[in-house]
């Protein structure tokens, strides 16, 4: 089986490194030539000689299986290139928080990703899961992959009930990817009182938009949301809290804006002052 691996940052690079231990043909692809990559976790770095292609010179090898792990601002301009690695076969996992892109490429399994980290200059600090929820749906190819995945740390789990579950991340990034991106400090806050009212309040208001036509999201899910955010690692960041910090897009347009676009006449004050703010970012960034 060919695969690919497109991002090699804080998700790709752990997807990249498991996908690696299989007896696959694996292709890994940046926006430049590297030599590898290195890992940081457990208070250890190991860097893995797996070469890393440009992603704009490749031409001539079609694959199996993508495994998209850029960033979602990304998706839109590199829906033009992957036609040329894939076949009519070929099945692509996107590996993005939000939603709102799967259209733009042939083949689309959109998947909940728990794969936490931070990437650095040179290196990739992983702080926890290494984890893609999948539809239950039959594969071609990806069925024989999560078999061959088992001897790895990568769990790809496929779910009868995976639209719940995909909401249920947009909810965890809508909490936690707006209150550290706009605060600019890592999972610490959501020690303070005020700062898990204020997450409550957003929350609800997401659950209030998915759930205008039917129960996809049970009440209790709230409490689930900040008991996770509570148990993240106080100094591990997010990537709108990374992207803010660095003056780099967010992913804004597939996660707060996504919910307000279908808000309809619900009152979501929280939600409408979050977007707004988070707009003004890439307003200011001159991507508004």
């Amino acid at each position: 089986m060919k695969i690919a691996v497109i991002g090699i940052g804080a998700v790709g690079s752990i997807i990249a490194r498991e996908l690696k231990r299989t007896e696959h043909e694996v292709t890994l692809f940046g926006r430049t030539e590297r030599s590898g990559f290195t890992i940081y976790e457990n208070g250890e770095s190991t860097f893995y000689p797996y070469g890393i292609e440009n992603i704009n010179a490749h031409d001539g090898l079609q694959f199996d299986v993508l495994f998209m792990a850029t960033k979602a601002t990304a998706l839109k301009r590199l829906s033009r290139r992957i036609p040329e690695l894939c076949h009519s076969r070929t099945e692509v996992v996107l590996c993005q928080n939000g939603m709102g892109y799967e259209a733009w490429f042939k083949n689309s399994i959109p998947a909940a990703v728990y794969i936490s980290g931070q990437k650095h200059e040179d290196m990739v600090e992983h702080f926890q899961d290494s984890r893609l929820i999948i539809d239950s749906q039959a594969y071609e190819y990806l069925d024989s992959l999560i078999e061959d995945l088992k001897i790895t740390d990568l769990e790809i789990i496929k779910a009868a009930d995976f639209e719940k579950l995909r909401y249920e991340k947009l909810l965890i990034n809508l909490g936690i990817n707006t209150l550290t991106g706009l605060s600019q400090n890592t999972a610490k806050i959501f020690d303070k009182h005020n700062v898990a009212e204020l997450t409550k309040r957003l929350l609800d208001e997401g659950m209030a938009i998915i759930n205008r036509d039917g129960e996809i999201i049970e009440a209790g899910f709230r409490e689930k949301a900040l008991d996770i955010y509570r148990g993240y690692n106080r100094e591990m960041g997010t990537s709108m809290y990374y992207d803010i910090t660095a003056g780099r897009p967010t992913e804004f347009e597939f996660i707060q804006k996504y919910l307000h676009d279908r808000k309809g006449n619900l009152d979501t004050p929280a939600l409408d002052i979050c977007t707004v703010l988070l707009d003004a970012h890439e307003y200011e960034r001159g991507r508004g």
